[in-house]
């Protein structure tokens, strides 16, 4: 018994740590030939990448930190910064501008990863589909390889049928060891089991997301899945996060639209326990925290929403970065946690890396570092890697005899126990603290014990597994439907300033600028920053003689600069 108690100690003093301790994470390479190492908390930059990836990228390593390869959304590097024999997934610029691609272990076999590959939704072009691969460490002498069988495997909806989609994460299963694949499209999510038996495709279980637009109209749009949650009805938040590229008449003041939802890794479906929306002008790029306490958004700003206000009461949140005035090139171009629960941002062209300090605790202390690390090779670009999933432990500890608790590591968090509960010494539950304990004969809070104005806490004895009563409790207090609006004086004055558009787009020739307005100058950018000499004739660009590829134009009025994307075709 005694065994038993001082084990779960160790387990709750030390989860977080162990659940980010694993290797897979270890290194990232990103950006421009950039490339850093999380052994240790303070990373350690690398010189040898030899991957340019414009926006999405990934990388993974074995259970000890050794890199085994990193990849972008066409090509595939092994440890020795070689491409893969089998290893050139997509012509050049043929998906160098999807947000996300994912990567995953394979349940069944330790030496197999699955990387999945997305592409804006650009329905001329039929390489923009999802696909996947499976790298093999096994082959090429053991530097790894794509099976010949299964590379670039068209994903199925649930009719057969290939669809497109730049958004993919991947959310672990601890239920039964397996994960799921997340891919939003049109007005569903779709979520295919991956287990030891592969990957489930053209059968996903399908939730409907009642997102403001139909995301097949549009290009731009990405998801997050926060780390696991302790909560009985649902196991993660994600976020699916949308930028528009042309006018929707629904939200016209609006940039930008972000919904967080609650997720359930056994059923993998979205639940109706918790939805949040969030519209803005500087807020489209999301992450979450190391315990799902805080989610950031960021685009030209950055903002931090109290998720566990969101549960509680009324949604809060606070703007933690603001783009000087007049804008620097480039806005934010990702958000991401490392192993180490360490949030890290990007600006594309910089030869550092930024990160959010103080990112656990929603509080004034919050702010943005933007040149936090220093990069020894290269620069970053748009995108930074999605962490390699690892199967989480669970929310609490169902039926362990009795547990004694000095301190609480967690903001959030259930135990169960299946005798008695006891706290002591400096066991502290804090004013942001959402703690719940159930014990099947006592719950002693013992000299030490404190309670601060504005926790969370709930008592109760019942039975281990008889959760009822308490859920019917806490269900009262979620607020459903939230919906939060950021920078509102800014989007009024907006709405005081007429629309100016862009088509076609894609664009072959001659671009129109769609404004009633002057136009007083344009500018058009490569994606990596460089100006390209263009001539403007009554509202028309002329990109005749532009490269293939992805643009920002800047557009000037006596109103101010607007900016817009477009793709050459």
């Amino acid at each position: 018994m005694k065994t038993k108690n001082v084990f779960l100690i160790f387990l709750l003093f030390f989860g977080v740590d162990l659940l980010f301790a694993q290797g897979e994470n270890n290194n990232w390479y990103f950006g421009q030939y950039a490339a850093l190492n999380f052994q240790n908390p303070t990373p350690v930059g690398i010189s040898t990448s030899s991957m340019n990836a414009l926006e999405a990228c990934g990388s993974v390593s074995d259970n000890n930190g050794n890199l085994l390869f990193y990849m972008s959304g066409e090509k595939i590097w092994n440890k020795q910064n070689q491409i893969m024999p089998n290893g050139v997934l997509l012509p050049p610029n043929q998906n160098d501008s999807a947000q996300q691609l994912a990567i995953v272990k394979n349940p069944a076999n330790s030496n197999q990863y699955y990387v999945f590959t997305t592409g804006e939704n650009n329905y001329t072009n039929s390489n923009f589909r999802i696909n996947y691969s499976i790298v093999d460490m096994t082959l090429a002498n053991g530097l790894g390889d794509v099976v010949p069988a299964s590379k670039n495997v068209a994903v199925l909806d649930n009719l057969g049928n290939i669809f497109m989609s730049e958004a993919v994460t991947i959310v672990p299963n601890s239920s039964d060891g397996s994960f799921w694949v997340l891919i939003p499209n049109g007005t569903k999510l779709y979520s295919y089991k991956l287990s030891n038996t592969g990957f489930n495709n053209g059968n996903p279980v399908i939730s409907n997301l009642n997102f403001p637009v139909n995301l097949n109209q549009y290009q731009y749009y990405s998801i997050k899945s926060s780390p696991k949650v302790n909560n009985s009805s649902y196991s993660h938040y994600i976020c699916i996060s949308f930028w528009k590229n042309n006018i929707i008449s629904n939200f016209p003041d609006s940039d930008s639209i972000n919904k967080i939802y609650s997720f359930n890794s056994t059923t993998g479906q979205i639940t109706s326990d918790f939805s949040l929306q969030v519209n803005g002008l500087r807020a489209y790029l999301p992450e979450f925290n190391k315990d799902a306490s805080v989610l950031f958004l960021g685009y030209t700003n950055i903002y931090a929403v109290d998720l566990i206000s969101s549960i509680t009461g009324g949604v809060q949140s606070m703007e933690i970065y603001h783009e000087p005035s007049p804008a620097t090139a480039f806005p934010i171009g990702s958000i991401q946690r490392n192993k180490h629960g360490d949030v890290y941002v990007n600006k594309p062209s910089s030869p550092y890396l930024g990160r959010i300090t103080s990112p656990d605790v929603y509080s004034s202390n919050m702010g943005v570092n933007l040149t936090a690390v220093g990069l020894i090779s290269g620069g970053t670009r748009y995108g930074l890697p999605q962490l390699i999933p690892v199967l989480e432990t669970s929310g609490y500890y169902p039926c362990i005899d009795n547990l004694t608790l000095t301190s609480e590591s967690n903001n959030i968090f259930y135990y169960e126990i299946g005798n008695k509960i006891t706290t002591k010494d400096n066991y502290v539950i804090g004013s942001r603290h959402n703690i719940t304990m159930q014990a099947g004969e006592s719950v002693n809070l013992l000299n030490g014990t404190h309670i601060q104005a504005g926790a969370i806490y709930y008592a109760f004895i019942a039975p281990c597994g008889e959760k009822e009563e308490f859920n019917a409790k806490s269900k009262q207090n979620l607020q459903k439907d939230m919906i939060l609006e950021l920078d509102q004086e800014e989007r009024k004055q907006r709405l005081q300033i007429k629309n100016i558009d862009i088509y076609p787009n894609p664009v072959s020739e001659l671009l129109t600028v769609k404004t009633d307005l002057k136009i007083e100058n344009v500018s058009v950018n490569d994606m990596s920053g460089k100006n390209i000499n263009v001539t403007l004739r009554d509202n028309k660009v002329d990109v005749r003689n532009l490269p293939a590829g992805s643009y920002i134009i800047t557009i000037e009025t006596k109103e101010g600069k607007t900016t817009k994307k477009f793709i050459k075709k």
